[in-house]
């Protein structure tokens, strides 16, 4: 049930207010009239935002609109940091910060400092991990290799995706770094778009599907071999105006949007692990009366 429509497309009072107040390191006024059309500031396609408030469909309007907003500001603070897009190759440390900034904001959901200020900083450093989450696929070529599922379907704390090491289920191989002794890379790139974008690993008779994603010329530390490496503007599906990608950027989006779902769920096991039941009681507080959360199942 979806007991609000917050349109992320028209002009953006909201955000702004938002925004500014999080600049300013203090909580965000969430008073703000949330039938008013919602906005983004620093794109004219607004697919974080969307993204966003789909996957937590079941937020009040005053929560979504403060973690649509700590998503878009991880785009001006952390724009040259490449583990917030998932770019570079640079897999293991991107994962580590999502674990992070989700431990981050379980340590502020501490139900005996239930504050204004406490649940501020939780949503921004949740929405710090989403940004991170959602940019994973449209800037790797999970899409392209027909990965299975989500990149992480767990409860507990985000997986570190270890350089050369195997997901499961989908049996795809992270490509980090130069291949170990006896692994070979490679990637046909006179192949039309999407089998261009197809990348193998080979280890013996072994052979596996590589993630990877593009590389960003701008940001420091590129972790992608030379060997299969691909730009930025290659790979990225981030705009759905780019016609030669329409169906690879709504298969992104949707992937991004029920990952963006389970990190409720990851962030419920996590502080109810925490904190007990009154943590968990804490972050009912953020749903909206008579919506229906996801079934989380248990952790």
């Amino acid at each position: 049930m979806r007991l609000h429509t917050l349109t992320p497309w028209a002009a953006a009072p909201c955000l702004a207010a938002l925004l500014t107040t999080a600049c300013a390191g203090e909580p965000a006024d969430a008073t703000a009239d949330v039938d008013q059309p919602f906005a983004t500031l620093l794109s004219g396609d607004p697919i974080h935002e969307q993204v966003t408030l789909d996957g937590l469909y079941f937020l009040k309007p005053e929560i979504a609109l403060q973690l649509v907003a700590g998503n878009l500001a991880t785009d001006v603070f952390f724009f040259l940091d490449n583990r917030y897009h998932f770019d570079d190759c640079n897999f293991s440390r991107a994962s580590r910060l999502i674990a992070a900034d989700q431990e981050q904001a379980v340590g502020f959901l501490n139900p005996s400092a239930d504050t204004p200020e406490t649940t501020f900083s939780a949503l921004q450093a949740f929405a710090r991990s989403l940004h991170a989450v959602q940019d994973l696929y449209s800037h790797t070529n999970w899409v392209e290799i027909e990965a299975a599922g989500l990149v992480d379907e767990s409860l507990g704390a985000w997986s570190v995706l270890t350089p050369y090491s195997v997901l499961t289920p989908s049996n795809v191989m992270i490509v980090e770094g130069q291949p170990p002794r006896g692994t070979r890379v490679s990637r046909d790139a006179r192949l039309p778009y999407p089998e261009n974008m197809r990348v193998t690993v080979q280890r013996g008779a072994e052979r596996w599907l590589g993630l990877v994603s593009g590389s960003v010329d701008y940001e420091p530390g590129d972790y992608c071999p030379a060997r299969i490496r691909s730009t930025h503007e290659e790979l990225n599906k981030d705009r759905s105006t780019d016609t030669d990608r329409t169906l690879q950027h709504e298969q992104a989006k949707a992937l991004a949007m029920t990952q963006t779902t389970h990190e409720w769920c990851r962030l419920r096991a996590l502080t109810k692990a925490r904190w007990g039941e009154a943590g968990e009681q804490r972050l009912n507080t953020w749903v909206a009366a008579g919506a229906t959360p996801p079934d989380c199942g248990a952790p």
